[in-house]
């Protein structure tokens, strides 16, 4: 993508909503744009965080647990940040790129950089929407230990209306 097109995917994400401009050219300025092909890892359950976070600008993601799918990020949404808020500081799932090709974009920020007072109003949101996926997404844990067996009919995953991220 190019340059305007990336800058005005960051004005329009709902994630980053709270961010002025200055603090959205400061995130762009520690952005790195790759393409990367299906299959990819983008993160690996249990790695320790790498100071990254990411924001897919095109493609389809799943979201896996233990083995599990449990969702697909399909549109312009920040991923990855769930690491910063855990106390290991580790991936608390693997993403995965699903369709042929994805473009993210990959921001670098050390956890004292994302808590200096630029980013205190991303670090707030973010954290605010970890915790609400945490909460969705215990909902379907106890379904992920004991999963049903090929007679079940239905399943959270395809009831849910949205996909957890």
């Amino acid at each position: 993508m190019e340059y305007n097109d990336v800058k005005q995917v960051l004005l329009d994400c709902a994630d980053l909503a709270g961010l002025d401009e200055s603090t959205q050219a400061l995130l762009l300025w520690r952005a790195q744009q790759l393409t990367l092909s299906a299959g990819t890892a983008i993160y690996a359950e249990g790695a320790p965080i790498d100071d990254t976070f990411c924001l897919l600008l095109t493609g389809y993601l799943s979201i896996e647990h233990a083995g599990v799918v449990l969702g697909e990020i399909s549109d312009r949404h920040i991923f990855g940040e769930m690491a910063y808020f855990t106390s290991l500081h580790s991936r608390t799932a693997t993403v995965r790129v699903t369709s042929p090709e994805a473009v993210i974009l990959r921001f670098k920020l050390t956890p004292a950089e994302f808590s200096s007072p630029p980013f205190s109003v991303l670090k707030r949101y973010l954290g605010l929407q970890a915790w609400h996926r945490f909460v969705s997404n215990s909902e379907i844990l106890p379904f992920i230990s004991n999963p049903p067996t090929s007679s079940s009919t239905s399943s959270p995953m395809t009831d849910r209306s949205e996909p957890p991220r």
